[in-house]
């Protein structure tokens, strides 16, 4: 996979060159903003001033009141990328894949863009229109992985390229802020009252930042010095949906997956870095038992805050710069070392001749992900090979009825006391249950069905791929009740912590101490074929040996459906 384009829109600048000169001139749009969308604390983000993106998107187009700010800043960065080359986004053999978290979520207030459908907060409708700005043919892919969704939208492009049926995909990372995404942070206590601080003995939370960034790639390597991957890890920790793994695992094994022979090749590795005592130390971990200890690391976020879905995406880009111009980024806002293990953190402009980089992401759901970029590389091509796999076991749940390997299950309910009644009937005692939200306790009893006869002592690599249509959405609505009213303002970390499509794969893999892939994808329209080659993609990876995957949806509690699969690989 070769990387033959990209740009970066954030409150830097509208191109990947303006951003990499602001960055290097120590700059940053990080700000207080105080009653900002009526929120009762001030916080610190990188944002867009008002009516900036609108601005910026009528240069390029007349109908700015048909899209969304998400919208219109997606497709703003995918535009000055396609500029660059000489390709036809609306050719069939072009593949988008969207990164994002929440998109356009601050739809679920009726007053915010008035103008705008309802039906577009659904994040795979949102990506057709992005992609329909193009003349694309083709049904987007959205990856809704939580923080690791840049890196995730990578190694998708990568192995959906290898199908032969693209030539280019198309992978833009986005995310805007709103009073939804920070009031949830708000309640988990994680943001910092000043410019965040990534690994310092003073750092206090993380600060949140809106961009979108772009990466045009391609599956023939054909050019001998341009930027080429065929080495990336996604990993879970399996330790819990809303903390790191004390040890780093997750993200342990997702570096280890990617590191070359000779680890003196790397320039430095650009680690997640979010600034919140928890995720710094894991990552220190991760990076201590890989034996780093003297490879340079550096984190971005003290530059554009944590821009979500557009993070992997735009924090890759800034670093690939940086191997061109050989030179390492400091980390912003780092002083004095604040984590447990000896770490080698760039705190100034510094030098290197080296051509290779690892991106380092760790999120939500206990995933973790790995990318590891070359310059003018002289290495064989890796590109996946996806072997074949039977479906070893079957499972059909729905608010009718539920079958397991194709035979009917006796149950007496219907709607969401079904799922209540089969929790009773695995006799499963897992008192969590009942703290998840729709979606994940549809996957959990799905997945306690599907795995009812297997040694759960053989799912360590075990990966958990699933699809659906609207994710996490009916969590969504809930939770933006909770924040509507100014005078019943009480924002749950419990339910916003659900908030996240990917917690369902995270809470299946902390049940079953699976430590593989997990990912979440968003398809507004089920196709059946693609649903399953996102599922069989996991076997992209070698390690991988089993796939649990496949379509859930809960729409509400006399409409849900989860189709399931165990994947076993062909030895």
């Amino acid at each position: 996979m070769e990387c033959i384009a990209d740009n970066i829109c954030s409150p830097l600048g509208w191109t990947t060159n303006e951003n990499f000169a602001r960055v290097m001139h120590g700059e940053s749009k990080l700000t207080r903003h105080d009653g900002k969308w009526n929120l009762p604390r001030p916080f610190v983000a990188s944002l867009f001033p008002d009516g900036a993106i609108a601005e910026r998107f009528s240069t390029i187009s007349t109908d700015a009141g048909r899209y969304t700010r998400f919208e219109q800043l997606a497709i703003l960065s995918i535009s000055y990328a396609l500029a660059q080359t000489h390709i036809d986004a609306a050719d069939k053999r072009v593949l988008f894949v969207l990164s994002t978290t929440k998109g356009n979520v601050e739809l679920l207030n009726d007053e915010n863009q008035p103008n705008i459908p309802r039906e577009r907060i659904r994040l795979g409708k949102s990506a057709a229109v992005i992609a329909r700005f193009f003349g694309n043919p083709n049904q987007p892919v959205v990856v809704s992985n939580a923080c690791i969704s840049g890196v995730c939208a990578q190694a998708t492009a990568h192995r959906l390229l290898q199908s032969g049926r693209y030539t280019h995909a198309v992978v833009c990372g986005c995310d805007v802020q709103s009073k939804f995404i920070v009031s949830g942070f708000q309640s988990f206590k994680a943001l910092s009252s000043e410019p965040c601080r990534p690994f310092d003995a003073h750092r206090t939370g993380l600060n949140l930042g809106e961009a979108a960034a772009t990466m045009i790639l391609r599956a023939d390597e054909s050019a001998a010095d341009g930027w080429t991957s065929g080495h990336i890890a996604i990993r879970n920790d399996a330790n819990h949906i809303s903390g790191p793994s004390r040890t780093g695992e997750g993200s342990f094994r997702a570096l280890r997956r990617v590191l070359p022979d000779d680890t003196a090749r790397l320039a430095f590795v650009n680690l997640h870095g979010t600034a919140t005592p928890y995720n710094d130390e894991m990552e220190s971990f991760a990076i201590a038992r890989a034996g780093l200890f003297h490879t340079p690391v550096n984190a971005l976020k003290g530059y554009y805050g944590h821009t979500m879905g557009a993070a992997g995406v735009l924090e890759t880009i800034l670093s690939m710069r940086a191997v061109e111009a050989g030179t390492i980024i400091p980390t912003r806002g780092f002083g004095t070392l604040g984590v447990s293990n000896k770490l080698n953190i760039i705190s100034r402009p510094t030098s290197t001749h080296e051509r290779e980089f690892i991106k380092l992401l760790s999120g939500f759901g206990g995933c973790n992900a790995a990318v590891r970029w070359v310059k003018g590389s002289d290495e064989a091509s890796s590109a996946p090979i996806i072997p074949k796999a039977d479906i070893i076991r079957r499972v059909h749940l729905c608010s009718e009825s539920v079958k397991l390997n194709g035979r009917p299950v006796i149950t007496s309910a219907k709607g969401s006391a079904l799922l209540a009644e089969l929790y009773k009937q695995v006799a499963v005692n897992y008192p969590k249950f009942y703290k998840m939200d729709a979606l994940s306790r549809l996957g959990f009893i799905a997945s306690e069905l599907l795995l009812s006869d297997i040694d759960r002592a053989t799912l360590d690599d075990c990966a958990v791929m699933l699809v659906g249509r609207t994710g996490c959405l009916l969590t969504d609505q809930k939770y933006q009740a909770t924040i509507q009213h100014t005078e019943q303002f009480y924002p749950s970390p419990a339910t916003f912590v659900y908030t996240l499509s990917n917690i369902v794969t995270g809470e299946i893999a902390i049940r079953n101490k699976m430590h593989g892939e997990t990912s979440f994808f968003i398809l507004e329209n089920k196709e059946p074929a693609l649903v399953d080659e996102l599922i069989r993609s996991a076997f992209a990876d070698s390690e991988t040996r089993m796939v649990l995957g496949g379509w859930i949806e809960y729409e509400s509690a006399d409409r849900f459906e989860a189709t399931l699969g165990l994947y076993k690989r062909h030895i």
